[in-house]
């Protein structure tokens, strides 16, 4: 048994001193109750067409309706400033039992106001849950596989992103909403094993944090490029699996096959998690932003005209760029925020959703006007916006071991 203290047993520099079968154990678990999390967040837009028809609500309320879901991960660099200060298990576990509770209640939903105040709260417990898991997985990893890891960390709940819509359509039209209930039952059998499993990797960080990093300007002025380079490619994310699933529907298509073509982009974009790290350790951070920015948007233009089994094929390549950033936006928003990786990645991932969701609330405001696939148009736009940020946002350096953070 391990002789360091559960803190400095994590710590990056001294990772190499835990077992490396025990490290990979973590990661397991970790990457785990990220796919449980991730499936009860985010499997709404695959049965979105089937909530409107439920409450009698107009396709320009799909934008409000998952805005509800997703305006919430706001919330994540506080949650995350919070769980650097005070332990990381603190927020882990209970957010992941507020997102699966709340996935589940959604079965039992049939008020639009009950609704809404159910997504919030799902939004709260994603919220508490990334930032603490994605600096966990970080300090579970040795320094130069930080992308790797992070990107297994990832895939876990892209897979859980993917399956989630597909899964629930299958329980809606078997059991109705109420066999979503069954996302409760992680809570009793998964979840109270995770304090011992994960108490090693959940303690704050061990070294105070910098003076110079205490000021709440120093905090954010590095992290605005990042900030609005999530927060569009978030929108054209949100756009892409809110809006094809009732662009499918509108034409005449089955649920089931409108949350197929939803998961198909979101599990294929499993390769882009992996690959994305893989290839920013190798090139540099820039030039994979860049190239994704501009295959993205185009990716999803040739959809609108692809006939089916095409379809499939370009959601899943869609998928794949989409994906493929996230893993470098996130260490590039730690590595920015040095001393307080949580806050790092709550910027990454949370704040930039929220501004996905506020993106994808004015999309869905346009569909009396401008229809569905107007809509997707305003997302396409959303996306090559991201390119020039990518490029004079992020420095010119090619290896990701020599990008600095930006001076404060």
């Amino acid at each position: 048994m391990s002789t360091l203290t559960p803190d400095l047993e994590c710590s990056p520099v001294l990772a190499d001193a835990v077992p490396h079968r025990t490290q990979r154990f973590r990661l397991a678990v970790l990457t785990f109750a990220h796919f449980l999390n991730d499936g009860a967040v985010n499997f709404l837009p695959g049965v979105l067409p089937a909530v409107l028809v439920r409450l009698a609500l107009p396709n320009a309320d799909a934008g409000l309706i998952m805005s509800a879901l997703l305006v919430g991960q706001g919330l994540q660099p506080f949650m995350g400033w919070l769980s650097d200060r005070y332990g990381q298990g603190w927020f882990f576990v209970p957010g992941l039992s507020l997102s699966l509770l709340g996935g589940a209640l959604v079965g039992l939903a049939d008020r639009f106001w009950v609704l809404i105040a159910i997504l919030f709260a799902i939004g709260i417990g994603n919220a508490a849950f990334h930032p603490p898991g994605l600096a966990m997985a970080r300090r579970i990893a040795r320094e130069e596989r930080a992308s790797f890891v992070m990107s297994v960390f990832l895939v876990g709940g892209e897979i859980g992103r993917g399956l989630g819509p597909l899964l629930a359509s299958l329980l809606i039209l078997g059991w109705g909403f109420h066999g979503l209930l069954i996302l409760a039952v992680p809570i009793l059998c998964f979840v109270p094993l995770l304090p011992r499993t994960i108490r090693p990797a959940a303690h704050r960080v061990p070294h105070p944090i910098p003076a110079t990093q205490r000021s709440w300007t120093r905090r954010v002025r590095p992290l605005w490029p990042l900030l609005l380079f999530a927060g569009l490619r978030a929108t054209l994310v949100y756009a892409s699996v809110t809006f094809i699933p009732i662009l499918w529907h509108d034409r005449g298509g089955s649920l089931i096959v409108g949350a197929s073509l939803v998961s198909v982009q979101l599990i294929v974009g499993v390769v882009g998690n992996l690959g994305g790290g893989w290839l920013a350790d190798r090139l540099g951070r820039r030039p994979l932003l860049v190239l994704m920015g501009l295959l993205s948007p185009l990716l999803l233009g040739v959809y609108l005209v692809l006939p089916m089994p095409w379809a499939y094929l370009d959601l899943g390549v869609l998928g794949i760029s989409l994906f493929a950033t996230l893993p470098v936006t996130i260490l590039i928003g730690q590595d920015r925020s040095q001393g307080e990786p949580a806050f790092g990645s709550g910027v990454a991932l949370g704040l930039g959703n929220a501004l996905g969701a506020m993106g994808l609330l004015a999309l869905g405001a346009l569909i009396p006007l401008v229809g569905v696939e107007g809509a997707l148009g305003g997302a396409i736009a959303a996306g090559l916006l991201a390119v020039p940020v990518a490029w004079w946002g992020f420095g010119d350096t090619r290896r990701p071991d020599r990008l600095a953070p930006a001076a404060g």
